[in-house]
């Protein structure tokens, strides 16, 4: 009878064994999607819960219209005083400082790392869905939204936060999101989107806890390395160089009108060396003198203890930066939260490959080709916001408006893995990334584009409905390894053919051979193919003209110049 119970015991656990194989599992696009906003994209209150509720940083268009107009007005009127009393620096900074402290203040940390003022938030925790329009245009930005749009928001769950605290305190809050968004949907699994900040906050999520819950993970413009542009600010670095403000003014200058006539009038006066030495040169006298007044009265008092700040601080510039910010020594409770998230900024490789261990599926997706917004005289390769080095784990780049070797040499790949990692325009090395195989890079998209209509998420959701580990050669003509972003059309195409930026007749040299044929092209003597649509379209407007066979010329020739 023993033996018999024994036998059938032992029966029903090898059914149950069997059971648990043959039972369907959820494919990735029916996994619920956590999505982890970026720097700001929760929206912070004063005063929360109470008839005096206001928001606390940048509210609405007619608060940031206010903030232009007060510090705008108040930084002209500033320069104004500076030139009318024998360039007072404390002049200067007395007129604007308070204006720019105004709409800090709210926010603003104290330099142990703690807050100065209590703030509250709405917590989303429901499908997107299951929001209003008026709520969703309350609590959502438009990458939460286009993201839940092409993937169904009745599966999209955005994790709200208050993105100013350390990435490693909000790991713990989004771990307990992500178990709750589990539970809710009797899910295993959870599909990530990170965009910027958020990025930092899932790789110390992943460094505590793994990726044993995560199916899919997208690391979208991440900051999980860190920026210069904070690493610059928090070191000191500052000077306006007129040619990098021209730089993003030209590059910016195409989805705003205002930026556009500002871009023409800077570059004017970049074009006249004696005008740029004289007018611009002593505006930038005027603002280095001011740096050590902004330093002293807003930067360091409103904002240095802010972990999440420091999170953005690039390895290389951390220590640096300490030093300058606090040159008599840092406070320990502020150093105790922040070095950790250091410390897993150097560590993110090993911890993204021990979650992928774990199951996870990883990849990134970023843009390229714009200039670093222009705090300092770098022209760094970035999406305006992060630099694409620190954005692809260690991508060499060359510098903005430039390519390596000087566009016409035919440029090495650094590391030889038996791929091509080189981008057509020979400014992008990705075989030096971290993760160079799952890596996507779209040419001219800035920090935050992400659009349902242009193209710009279509990767990204590809991606996180993937059934497995997809790579860089899973689908080469939809999902390259590179993609451009056309200005024109406002959409997105996979370059899908390895060539050299004018090398229209694909001998492997640039020379008037080349010139010759596009103006052929240009004439409408020849058509072009998709090749030659692709490395001679230098201007990238969607088709080759007189000024696409110029920039040849340029090429060919070596000639340094600038894509008007």
């Amino acid at each position: 009878m023993k033996a018999t119970k024994k036998i059938v015991c032992l029966t029903l656990a090898m059914v149950m064994v069997a059971l648990a194989f043959v039972m369907p599992v959820a494919a990735a696009d029916d996994m619920p999607l956590v999505i982890v906003d970026g720097f700001a994209s929760t929206k912070l209150y004063t005063d929360f819960g109470t008839e005096n509720q206001k928001e606390a940083f940048f509210g609405s268009d007619t608060d940031i219209e206010a903030m232009i107009t007060d510090v705008g007005g108040a930084f002209i009127g500033g320069l104004i005083k500076y030139g009318y009393n024998d360039k007072d620096f404390e002049a200067f900074a007395d007129s604007f400082i308070p204006a720019l402290n105004k709409y800090f203040e709210p926010i603003a940390y104290n330099t142990d790392g703690t807050p100065k003022n209590d703030i509250g938030y709405y917590v989303t925790d429901k499908p997107i869905a299951e929001y209003t329009e008026e709520e969703k245009a309350q609590y959502f930005t438009t990458f939460t939204l286009d993201t839940a749009k092409m993937y169904g928001e009745d599966k999209a769950y955005c994790f709200s936060y208050d993105w100013r605290k350390s990435p490693i305190d909000l790991a713990e809050e989004l771990k307990d999101f992500i178990n709750d968004v589990r539970a809710k949907e009797g899910a295993k699994k959870v599909n990530v989107v990170c965009l910027s900040l958020g990025s930092a906050v899932m790789l110390a999520y992943l460094d505590a806890n793994g990726g044993k819950r995560i199916n899919n993970c997208v690391f979208a413009s991440p900051a999980w390395q860190g920026t210069s542009l904070v690493g610059n600010l928090f070191s000191g670095n500052i000077e306006l160089d007129i040619y990098a403000v021209e730089n993003y003014l030209v590059k910016s200058a195409d989805v705003s009108a205002t930026t556009h006539i500002a871009a023409y009038i800077i570059s004017f006066i970049a074009s006249y060396e004696g005008l740029s030495h004289e007018y611009f040169g002593d505006i930038n006298a005027a603002i280095q003198g001011v740096i050590p007044y902004v330093y002293e009265d807003s930067l360091i008092p409103l904002m240095s203890g802010m972990p999440s700040l420091w999170a953005l601080v690039p390895g290389e510039d951390y220590e640096a930066a300490k030093e300058f910010l606090f040159p008599e020594g840092i406070d320990a409770n502020l150093e105790a939260v922040i070095d950790p998230y250091n410390e897993i900024q150097t560590n993110a490789k090993q911890i993204i490959e021990a979650a992928q261990d774990d199951g996870m599926n990883f990849a990134i997706v970023c843009g390229y080709n714009r200039q670093m917004v222009p705090v300092s005289s770098e022209y760094k390769q970035s999406d305006e916001v992060i630099d694409v080095e620190y954005m692809t784990g260690g991508a060499t780049c060359a510098l903005y408006l430039q390519a390596h070797d000087d566009w016409a040499q035919v440029y090495t790949q650094k590391i030889k893995d038996g791929h091509n990692h080189i981008s057509w325009d020979y400014k992008i090395d990705m075989s030096t990334a971290m993760f160079p195989e799952q890596t996507w890079l779209i040419k001219n998209m800035s920090h935050s584009q992400y659009n349902a209509d242009d193209g710009t998420l279509d990767t990204i959701i590809w991606l996180l409905k993937a059934d497995e580990q997809y790579t860089v050669h899973t689908d080469k003509e939809n999902h390259p390894q590179f993609s451009l972003y056309n200005t024109y059309k406002r959409h997105v195409t996979p370059i899908t053919i390895d060539g050299l930026l004018g090398d229209v007749d694909n001998s492997g040299a640039v020379n008037t051979v080349d010139a010759k044929l596009a103006l052929k092209i240009a004439a409408g003597q020849v058509k072009a193919t998709d090749y030659q649509l692709e490395v001679g379209d230098i201007d990238e407007d969607g088709e080759i003209t007189t000024v696409d066979v110029k920039y040849i010329l340029y090429i060919a020739g070596e000639i340094p110049y600038v894509i008007e």
